[in-house]
């Protein structure tokens, strides 16, 4: 029988062999894409991305009996949604002093007027189902509800400071032993497929650099947001935007581009002696909830002097304040004080926190730790409806890609794992709805260079997605870290754009430059967008941006 890997049960065994050269691990893929070409006669749907959201819905349209291609762009855990510590905000029964109207106020007050109250409402009130769901798979959520920053009650479900990894973990194991599944990783979407108007495929390219089209009734973009174009940044660097670049080339509208969240407590190990990853180690907002405080290089307390929530107030708020801060004592970071919290807690609710940073020298109970914010969470993307359907048809998105109206201009904390687990559920029921679509597929879906003469004529959305060299991607980050940040100005946003403009065609040029032109469309302050030209709020932006290719650009 062909396993989810693609590979044949042998093979998969060596895939996993540490010593195997290098010649032979590029076979072995080789293998594995030919395998799963040669072995499947058609897909119902592709999904792109292998976070939870991908993976929650391939679970749902697997379980009723759609053959699902999971495309991963690097090791199918490796996502944002491993390195969640964060948790799940939900309205339980379990938790009678909460109730749903409460969560839906919050995030529509976050959102500072740009959030769709219907889209709140239904994703909010749908969210326990989705919960009890991951619990009888196996995710051991803490007993307790915790509370984190601008939200009313203690709503938010943990597990640990590990939250994201305890999730992805068991959906992982049932999507990988469903023989409807097949996973491949190492495995880059280059462009999206078109027959008219509608998407119905993917062009791929494995690590051994060799390109593959397939077709499918539903292509599904779950790739994450564009956290990497940063260089401060808590997601790894592989998160470049990928899916709204081929979106947005598909036909696709972006929108609310500019809404880029910075996380505001990074551990900031200092500019030279750390690597990327090390640098850029999130330390969860729950540990604040818990009554961490922050004191800039003197020592001194200051959140409060930016707002009344202190150290509790939505992240835009907290990460300004930390900026400003900065500016004003001419320091590269602030300091989180966790010295009242009693190690007992740190132990038990922070154990991964406690050990990374007692890893660097740092114990908590004892030590003040240097932070700073960084690039953090993706809030605008591809435009959706709240079933995921963007405006070109066979495509759908979902998770951090997608724009459906649950944030609008800052997302409320622990919102979005919320968002994976029940619009997941939304799509494939969408998905389900629709029934198989004609045409399309045919034999020469196993060899698609072979297709003249199809019936189904297939376009590829250009520009195709090329190997960036990794010196613009290093100038993208520098540009972006710069003057797309968490304060923003036309003179910075037009030097950038003009910079980035000068690369060669890549995902990374084209997502960099939506970012770029969404800042600069929007001419208030407003959530996380923050203009030093434009420092008010206007009544004239409370709308969305919306940014699409010209007609006569579309394939």
């Amino acid at each position: 029988m062909r396993k989810a890997w693609g590979l044949p049960r042998p093979l998969r065994g060596l895939v996993m062999t540490s010593v195997m050269t290098i010649q032979l691990r590029r076979e072995l893929v080789r293998v594995m894409v030919e395998w799963s070409r040669v072995s499947s006669s058609r897909y119902d749907s592709i999904i792109i991305g292998s976070g939870i959201a991908g993976l929650n819905l391939a679970r749902k349209l697997s379980q009723a009996g759609q053959r699902v291609f999971i495309a991963a762009k690097e090791a199918v855990t490796e996502g944002s949604s491993k390195y969640a510590q964060g948790g799940v905000a939900v309205c339980s029964p379990l938790n009678p002093e909460d109730n749903c109207d409460s969560h839906i106020e919050d995030t529509l007050r976050a959102s500072k007027g740009l959030a769709n109250a219907d889209t709140v409402r239904a994703i909010v009130t749908s969210a326990w189902p989705r919960l009890e769901e991951l619990i009888k798979f196996g995710v051991n959520f803490d007993k307790d509800f915790n509370i984190e920053g601008s939200h009313s009650y203690s709503r938010v479900m943990h597990v640990a400071d590990a939250t994201g990894r305890a999730i992805l973990k068991p959906l992982l194991d049932k999507v990988s032993r469903n023989h409807l599944v097949s996973i491949a990783q190492g495995t880059e979407c280059i462009s999206l497929l078109k027959n008219g108007s509608r998407v119905v495929g993917a062009r791929f390219r494995n690590i051994t650099g060799d390109d593959y089209d397939l077709l499918a009734d539903n292509i599904i973009l779950a790739s994450g947001g564009l956290g990497g174009l940063y260089e401060e940044s808590t997601n790894p660097s592989i998160l470049t935007g990928d899916g709204i670049a081929l979106a947005y080339d598909a036909g696709a509208q972006i929108e609310n581009l500019e809404f880029v969240q910075f996380h505001p407590t990074v551990f900031f190990a200092g500019r030279s002696q750390a690597s990327f990853k090390q640098r850029n180690f999130l330390i969860t907002e729950a540990v604040r909830g818990a009554g961490a405080l922050l004191r800039n290089i003197n020592g001194e307390l200051f959140a409060q002097k930016y707002h009344p929530d202190a150290e509790l107030a939505t992240r835009d708020i907290v990460s300004r304040a930390i900026i400003a801060e900065m500016k004003a004592t001419g320091a590269d970071c602030v300091f989180l004080d966790m010295r009242d919290i009693p190690r007992e807690t740190l132990l038990t609710k922070f154990p991964n926190v406690y050990q990374t940073c007692r890893n660097y020298g740092y114990r908590l109970e004892r030590d003040l730790l240097p932070v700073r914010p960084a690039a953090h969470y993706t809030i605008g993307g591809i435009k959706t409806d709240i079933n995921g359907r963007t405006s070109v048809d066979g495509l759908w998105a979902l998770g951090e890609c997608a724009s459906n109206g649950l944030h609008g201009a800052n997302r409320l904390a622990s919102n979005s794992l919320l968002e994976c687990i029940v619009v997941s559920d939304f799509v494939a029921t969408d998905v389900l709805s629709l029934g198989a679509d004609s045409g399309c597929h045919s034999e020469s879906h196993r060899h698609p260079e072979r297709s003249e003469g199809s019936p189904c004529s297939v376009s590829h959305c250009e520009p195709q997605a090329k190997q960036s060299p990794c010196d613009d991607l290093s100038l993208i980050r520098t540009l972006l870290d710069k003057h797309v940040s968490l304060e923003r100005s036309a003179e910075g946003l037009n030097y950038a754009r003009t910079e980035i403009a000068k690369l060669a065609e890549s995902n990374y040029r084209t997502t960099a430059l939506l970012l770029i032109d969404s800042a600069l469309a929007r001419k208030e302050s407003r959530g996380t967008h923050y203009r030093s030209d434009y420092p008010e709020t206007s009544s004239d932006f409370e709308t969305s941006t919306i940014i699409t290719k010209p007609i006569t650009q579309h394939v």
